[in-house]
């Protein structure tokens, strides 16, 4: 079982957008700390990152990435010294700024690729919560690494000009991207370093993952998960906790109640149903811990969760590319 793509598809919620913004200067755009990751990809200038957990600006030049922890508010500006808008009506003027650029030059205006990702907000999860709030890739690493070049071409390619089926490949592509710029970083972290991420390049805890991702409703022990990994019980719990950042008994309850709020905001499938698919023999039993992790009853988790996509939903479908008509960002 590849781990990284199971969590992929229990977490995401769905909605990715990807796009490109030509950017006049002075600019400065403000995204709020929200339930989605995003990846910044700096195409031509300069500019500089702030995020909500460190306010000291961080330079960018062309070609190097971002990627943003999910939860986590940030800002880009073409100036340490500009003081950044709401990042919609920012790029909602951009389209007359460009029309009356007439004595700039493109090398003057800053060209950034963006996408963005939505998560499950139901909790914290190993992805998003172990994750670094921002990993940065320097040019000189991003252009080291030929598959995440090739993806940010198609990238650059669908926010330009979407064609028939983008909505099928763009999803894809993000979730891709994610998985290549953490490669990316995790080659240049020590081993041992990296979260829930470094866990995976350790043989033993990668595969103790796998085994738990394969069969969450099996009835998993540490000494089970020690013996499958042929290590001695202190061992393993030593070093998984080590690296995944809680005991392999606390991320099997996580995980299962990952698997469980996706099938109740996604399925019509009962709590008797849904129990023994996340390792519980009954539906009170599950309430019980469902309850324990999400501090509400199942029932009234899928009620209100519903409740609340219906007050948010756009006439758009949720899963949207977004077409580079006017050189404006439209997210």
């Amino acid at each position: 079982m590849d781990v990284l793509a199971d969590v992929l598809s229990v977490t995401r919620m769905g909605a990715t957008v990807v796009a490109q913004a030509e950017l006049v200067p002075p600019w400065g755009l403000l995204v709020d700390p929200i339930a989605e990751a995003h990846v910044h990809v700096v195409q031509r200038g300069t500019c500089w990152l702030r995020t909500s957990v460190d306010r000291r600006p961080l330079h960018l030049s062309a070609g190097d990435v971002v990627l943003i922890r999910s939860g986590v508010g940030h800002s880009i500006c073409d100036d340490p010294k500009t003081k950044p808008g709401p990042y919609k009506e920012v790029l909602a003027a951009m389209p007359r700024r460009l029309a009356r650029r007439t004595a700039l030059d493109a090398h003057q205006t800053t060209l950034v690729l963006c996408a963005k990702y939505l998560f499950q907000n139901v909790g914290p999860h190993p992805l998003t919560s172990l994750l670094p709030p921002l990993i940065h890739l320097p040019a000189h690493e991003a252009e080291r690494h030929v598959q995440l070049q090739l993806l940010l071409q198609l990238l650059r390619l669908e926010a330009i000009d979407a064609k028939s089926g983008a909505e099928l490949v763009v999803p894809r592509l993000i979730d891709s991207l994610l998985v290549f710029v953490v490669r990316a970083w995790l080659d240049g972290q020590p081993m041992g370093a990296g979260g829930w991420f470094g866990a995976l390049r350790d043989p033993a805890i990668a595969k103790a993952l796998s085994l738990i991702h394969q069969a969450p409703q099996s009835s998993w022990s540490v000494e089970g998960l020690a013996h499958e990994v042929s290590q001695s019980r202190a061992t393993f719990a030593r070093r998984f906790t080590e690296l995944v950042g809680e005991t392999p008994v606390a991320y099997l309850c996580r995980w299962r109640m990952c698997i469980a709020a996706k099938l109740l905001l996604e399925t019509e499938l009962s709590l008797e149903e849904i129990a023994p698919r996340v390792g519980y023999e009954t539906a009170a039993a599950f309430s019980k811990a469902f309850r324990r992790s999400h501090s509400s009853a199942p029932g009234r988790f899928r009620a209100e969760a519903r409740r609340q996509a219906e007050r948010e939903s756009e006439p758009a479908q949720t899963a949207r590319v977004v077409r580079r008509t006017d050189k404006t960002l439209r997210l």
